[in-house]
């Protein structure tokens, strides 16, 4: 708000700056000496009282971004974004005792951008957004959800709590991208935010399979998959968690290839992208695999001048993998990518699965039974004494919440593809099927909804958080912040495709 407010005034004269000038000074000084005191009291509590220091330090991050809200909510929203991976290992959490939910950096900074946002809206000082239909879907998704975690196999509490972490504050993270990201600078700043976090994650995945060296790992299960080919967990805990993560975002990388015109800004971020697709690589998870290859080439179908570049780069890759497989068949890599344990596995969870449905179709039997009822049934994890997992997004939902609540959740994700076919072919120009940020939007849509048949997305809770950000970004900074009925904004001067 001090940036418009500077701009505003310059344009009055030299008095007015002047005036400005001094309080801005002083405000810089007041700001610099609480920084200051704040540094040394936590240095002394580390020192001291490391305990103490851990609470000042979440405390200190908390309200910091609290505070920034009232001033840039946007600009506080993108902080937000990139710091949620670095949260628990710079201890912004504020961690409570038994029986009390944690006030994580994640929830309380999500929470209160949304109420802040939603006061603006009842206050008169923010439109409320024309509904699309994917927002109309959303409560058919939400209404079984919740009622299942009600029923959850640690109890009510727990089960909202899950729920809340994995679903309901992705949901919100889209209202507020709806609500903040409602221009196209507003997205490209969102991307460049996304792209910066996830190359960061992207690169200690890199670092953590060619070197073992982990020191943001969010992992306790085993780091080997086999040989000397590393599980990698770094910030998100799981290889699949991470693949999903980098896959959504990679679409991005490809928009700002494309909209930028100086060679200079080409380049970085096409090494970018590179880095990506080298961290998806870095994980040796096929779902992640699948997920990185999807995106550019659903991309490239709905950009024709795209398409001359990805599907040779894909057929080189496809070609070069073929040809050095046999050198492969010896190593820990050909086991991994060839492994059929994990497609038994997942077989034999559906088939238990689908018994368990049979019990209770329409509502399910409670969100995360279904480990303690396949055990009963039978099903072990190769004699391992740990509860089985559905593997499957899909599964887990049917198992859980009964046709209901599958059911709304692919209404869900069909009310957002509806949604973004609406707005991009109303929106279309010549020789141009969407436009250029749908494009993108479709990429990340294929890349998220199709690995997660893999797995349970209830776990890889930042790369529900960032996919739905990207989700609610497009379509506002596509509509301009308005309704269905609005103009397009003006066309993009940076070549767009």
């Amino acid at each position: 708000m001090s940036k418009f407010l500077v701009l505003r005034y310059d344009n009055c004269g030299m008095n007015t700056r002047f005036s400005v000038r001094k309080p801005a000074t002083l405000l810089s000084a007041m700001t610099l000496l609480v920084g200051l005191l704040m540094t040394i009291a936590i240095a002394w509590a580390i020192r001291n009282q490391p305990s103490t220091a851990d609470l000042l330090i979440a405390i200190i991050a908390i309200l910091f971004t609290i505070t920034l809200i009232f001033f840039d909510p946007t600009l506080a929203f993108l902080v937000w974004l990139f710091f949620i991976p670095f949260a628990h290992f710079f201890h912004f959490d504020l961690h409570m005792p038994a029986g009390i939910p944690d006030l994580s950096y994640t929830r309380m900074i999500g929470s209160f951008l949304a109420v802040y946002l939603f006061a603006q809206i009842t206050l008169g000082k923010r439109k409320f957004l024309t509904l699309t239909f994917f927002d109309l879907t959303i409560p058919l998704f939400v209404i079984p959800l919740l009622w299942s975690a009600f029923r959850g196999y640690y109890g009510w509490l727990w089960g909202v709590q899950t729920v809340f972490d994995s679903f309901l504050m992705p949901l919100l993270v889209y209202f507020i991208a709806r609500q903040l990201i409602l221009r196209p600078a507003d997205f490209r700043a969102l991307a460049k935010t996304l792209i910066a976090i996830t190359a960061i994650i992207a690169v200690a995945g890199i670092v953590e399979q060619t070197t073992g060296f982990a020191p943001f790992r969010a992992s306790t299960t085993s780091v080997i998959y086999s040989g000397n080919l590393r599980k990698v967990g770094s910030f998100l805990g799981n290889p699949a968690y991470v693949g999903l993560a980098l896959a959504v975002v990679i679409p991005l990388a490809i928009m700002l290839i494309i909209e930028k015109q100086k060679l200079w800004d080409k380049l970085k971020y096409v090494a970018a992208l590179l880095v990506l697709a080298g961290g998806i690589v870095a994980t040796f998870n096929r779902s992640s695999l699948a997920g990185g290859a999807i995106g550019p080439l659903v991309f490239s179908l709905l950009n024709r001048r795209l398409l001359k570049i990805v599907l040779p780069v894909m057929l080189i890759v496809g070609l070069l993998v073929g040809l050095g497989w046999g050198m492969l068949q010896e190593t820990s890599v050909a086991g991994r990518l060839s492994s059929e344990s994990p497609i038994d596995y997942r077989l034999k969870a559906l088939e238990y699965g689908l018994q368990i449905h049979e019990t209770s179709p329409y509502i399910g039997v409670g969100w995360a039974w279904f480990g303690r009822l396949a055990a009963e049934k039978g099903f072990r994890d190769n004699g391992v004494n740990v509860l089985p997992s559905t593997h499957d997004s899909y599964l887990n939902f049917l198992v859980s919440g009964g046709y209901l609540l599958l059911g709304g959740y692919l209404i869900m994700a069909v009310g957002l593809a509806f949604t973004l076919a609406i707005i991009g072919w109303s929106r279309r120009k010549s020789r141009r099927f969407f436009p250029l940020f749908i494009q993108a939007a479709w990429a990340s849509y294929f890349a998220y909804f199709i690995p997660i048949a893999a797995f349970d997305n209830t776990f890889s809770i930042y790369a529900n958080i960032i996919f739905f950000a990207i989700m609610g970004g497009a379509i506002s900074a596509t509509l301009g912040g308005g309704s269905f009925t609005d103009g397009f904004p003006q066309p993009l001067k940076t070549g767009e495709l």
